[in-house]
């Protein structure tokens, strides 16, 4: 077994490993699929290391993206490689933001990077869901002309910058600070540009929003998903999620999968058939740790 950094030659066999656990690596497949794994200024590209066997097949991936997040999968029942993750620390990388994957591995891979007692903005196992599109239960109301699905382009910049910068906060654990501005500027920026991100309309007025943030032709993941307190208690971010999975439906889409810890969350997702199937980590730190050889446990 090698434990190194990825290369171009490696993208079938990333991306045949992934696949084989799609609910739990989606960022990593829609990344891989956008940007590859050596087209370097790309905004999705990331530095890709990997536990690859004598066959060329992988078994294991950690890879860290521009924003300096770490993404980790490793086969199912198992964790990362202490290999790999030397491999990882070895290698010149960004100072780490968080760490990202399925809860248990995610969780072990803060312990290797030395990061399991630092602090954190968020460090939450949130229930996965996962959803056949042939079975979503679509709200009765949801095909009103009283309710409208827009691209995000067609509602006020400053009231997506307010909205996501709400959601940051309060799904995410962000710091209210100048910097959080300049990442939901750059998250928005990219979101308009992919154009994965929609709002209800109701009465001429946007009131919720709902986009995708790993898209590949057959599934998709939802999120972000946000609505301000004023307008909550009204159903519209299940109306405005199930109309970006039924257009999503119309265009092959055939399963959907998402990550919460919110109970009333749930509920509505539950409500449009989506079933538990895992648990999914989402580590956030408080400010991003610059680490080294030397930081593996």
């Amino acid at each position: 077994m090698q434990y190194r950094k990825l290369h171009d030659a490696d993208l079938d066999a990333a991306n045949a490993f992934l696949a084989d656990h799609a609910a739990t690596s989606m960022i990593l497949r829609g990344n891989l699929r956008t940007a590859g794994i050596e087209r370097r200024r790309h905004p999705l590209s990331g530095s890709w290391f990997g536990a690859v066997a004598n066959d060329g097949a992988i078994r294991a991936i950690i890879a860290q993206f521009g924003n300096g997040n770490v993404f980790v999968q490793a086969a199912d029942n198992q964790t990362v490689p202490m290999q790999l993750t030397e491999a990882f620390l070895a290698d010149p990388l960004r100072p780490v933001a968080g760490v990202f994957g399925e809860a248990d591995q995610a969780a072990d891979m803060l312990v290797q990077l030395g990061l399991a007692g630092s602090e954190f903005a968020i460090n939450a196992s949130d229930i996965l869901y996962g959803l056949d599109l042939a079975n979503l239960v679509v709200p009765v109301n949801a095909r009103a002309d009283d309710f409208q699905m827009v691209d995000a382009e067609k509602v006020e910049r400053s009231t997506l910058l307010s909205w996501l910068r709400a959601y940051e906060i309060e799904a995410l654990g962000a710091e209210d600070t100048p910097v959080l501005d300049s990442k939901v500027a750059s998250r928005l920026v990219q979101s308009l540009d992919a154009r994965n991100l929609w709002a209800l309309i109701v009465e001429g007025k946007a009131v919720s929003l709902s986009g995708f943030n790993a898209q590949l032709p057959d599934m998709v993941q939802v999120g972000p998903v946000w609505t301000p307190p004023e307008f909550r208690s009204n159903g519209y971010a299940r109306i405005l999620v199930a109309k970006t999975l039924l257009a999503a439906r119309a265009r092959g889409v055939t399963r959907a999968i998402l990550s919460t810890d919110s109970e009333a969350a749930a509920k509505a997702y539950e409500a449009l058939g989506f079933e538990k199937i895992g648990r999914y980590r989402l580590a956030l730190l408080k400010s991003p740790m610059q680490l080294g050889k030397m930081s593996a446990a």
